[in-house]
């Protein structure tokens, strides 16, 4: 039978140990689906990393800078003042999170879910949006201008998924 993340062999714990340090509000742990292989072993990208990051987390002001985030759940999370310069958010669920005033600055949102996010303030300029989603209560910054120009599509508040 073959092993898989869901199936974990006796004994060893599906998350690793926390390995980073603790962060305002909030703590990040390593993540591996395979525990006994550290992440840049089987990934062929170096210091590529998960991190499971609850929904509501307060990392307001937290150094997220260059981090591979992809796939987070975000969901209501203060990332107030958090700087995000230059990380990986592929697919993560920024559903209602507070990005007021971060830097976001050449971070790539690619089919991120922006719904409800305020990013009142937030540094986006060279960030990638392309296929990222956003909805009627997204807050942009005063100069971003039209969202679908940027990549980004539209989702309707019927078509919301939670």
């Amino acid at each position: 039978m073959l092993q898989t993340p869901s199936q974990p062999k006796k004994g060893r714990p599906l998350l690793s140990k926390p390995m980073a340090p603790e962060l305002p509000g909030g703590r990040i742990r390593q993540y591996s689906p395979y525990p006994a292989i550290p992440p840049a072993k089987y990934s062929g990208m170096p210091n590529f990393m998960h991190y499971c990051i609850g929904p509501g987390a307060d990392l307001q002001g937290a150094d997220l800078s260059n981090a591979d985030l992809r796939w987070s759940n975000f969901r209501s999370a203060n990332l107030r003042n958090t700087k995000l310069r230059g990380s990986i958010l592929w697919g993560s669920i920024l559903t209602n999170a507070d990005l007021r005033d971060a830097n976001l600055s050449h971070a790539d949102f690619t089919g991120a879910d922006l719904v409800g996010a305020n990013l009142t303030g937030a540094d986006l300029e060279g960030a990638c949006f392309l296929g990222a989603r956003y909805g009627k209560t997204t807050q942009f910054p005063k100069k971003f201008g039209d969202p679908e120009r940027k990549g980004m599509v539209s989702l309707s508040e019927s078509m919301q998924f939670s």
